[in-house]
């Protein structure tokens, strides 16, 4: 048995699910995180622990393997190989271009249902411009740090963006994938929710697809099966992205810092704040990026490829009310 633990933002967590299976092979799968929700109902994994859980080691057995691989300690840090790729590699199994896998529960179908009566219009989009700032912060006295220049769209080009989509497509409400003290939570011309972000899954099913950036958007739509449109800037997608989505970049050049990514700071050696003015400039234009929208919303109404959520679809049995049975619980 392995207690398999993992660092980082809830894109990454979701990123993981991808080598769930193949682990499984090897021996049983348990998970400790900052995101016991990402893992609790997939069907190979026993038990998904949050890392705050009071006295676990002393309930798990003394032979468990605990098991940290960090792939931002390892060569994908020279951003030429897939994060998944170096992942795999550091627990020794193959990737092999494996999407992720997001697993259900019927509460959280329900729930979705609710959410999904809030948006204004039946036909809708989900769009992210900003990232990096965890789900369980929205409701923190704090200064949320946007990620800018490094991953994050120009906020007057979202604005713009929105702004062209809704004239251009009245019967489409855009909802707005933002945490509440985010400046991007205040583009105008969108639908903010505020839910939970594990009912954003259920959501990406029901909608016509999704706009974002290099954050855990995508990740949740690729573990669904939902395509949608990635604006790339200093990192790209054959670092952080999957082919299942319409991949878009003003440049060829996706150099994302090694230091900024493996200390996650955003500061050069000399302490001056760092600004990748290169990726500001050469952000995606926005008519590429309506044209390219649009190319996507044309795929899914000729193919109706609105997937839709229903009850029957959960993938785990229990009814998670009070008693919930789940795994982590």
């Amino acid at each position: 048995m392995a207690i398999y633990i993992i660092n980082g933002g809830v894109g990454k967590h979701i990123a993981f699910t991808a080598l769930i299976d193949k682990l499984a092979e090897k021996g049983e799968v348990q998970m400790m995180t900052a995101y016991p929700d990402v893992f609790r109902h997939h069907p190979k994994v026993k038990a998904s622990y949050s890392h705050e859980e009071p006295g676990l080691y002393d309930r798990v057995p003394r032979d468990t393997d605990i098991v940290f691989r960090e792939p931002y300690y390892s060569p994908f840090v020279f951003a030429k190989t897939h994060l998944l790729y170096e992942w795999a590699k550091l627990l020794g199994i193959e990737y092999e271009g494996e999407l992720p896998q997001w697993h259900s529960c019927k509460k959280w179908y329900r729930e979705a249902k609710e959410v999904i009566k809030k948006i204004p219009k039946k036909k809708f989009i989900l769009v992210q411009f900003g990232g990096g700032q965890s789900p369980y912060d929205v409701n923190q006295p704090r200064v949320f740090i946007p990620q800018g220049q490094r991953r994050a769209y120009p906020l007057n080009m979202a604005q713009d963006f929105i702004n062209q989509f809704t004239k251009a497509h009245p019967d489409i409400a855009v909802v707005n994938y933002s945490m509440v003290n985010e400046e991007y939570s205040h583009l105008g011309g969108c639908c903010v929710l505020n839910t939970a972000y594990w009912l954003y899954p259920e959501l990406l099913k029901a909608s016509m697809g999704f706009v974002g950036i290099d954050s855990s958007l995508q990740h949740m739509a690729a573990g669904v099966g939902v395509s949608g449109v990635v604006i790339w800037g200093a990192t790209g997608p054959e670092q952080f992205g999957y082919s299942i989505h319409g991949n878009i970049s003003n440049t060829t050049n996706h150099h994302m810092r090694p230091l900024c990514v493996r200390f996650g700071d955003n500061k050069n050696a000399d302490g001056s704040m760092w600004v990748d003015r290169d990726i500001l400039s050469t952000a995606v234009p926005v008519d590429k990026l309506m044209e390219v929208t649009d190319v996507m919303l044309d795929m899914k109404l000729n193919k109706e490829e609105t997937k839709g959520i229903a009850e029957e679809d959960c993938d785990c049995d229990d009814d998670c009310g009070e008693d919930c049975k789940c795994k982590g619980a």
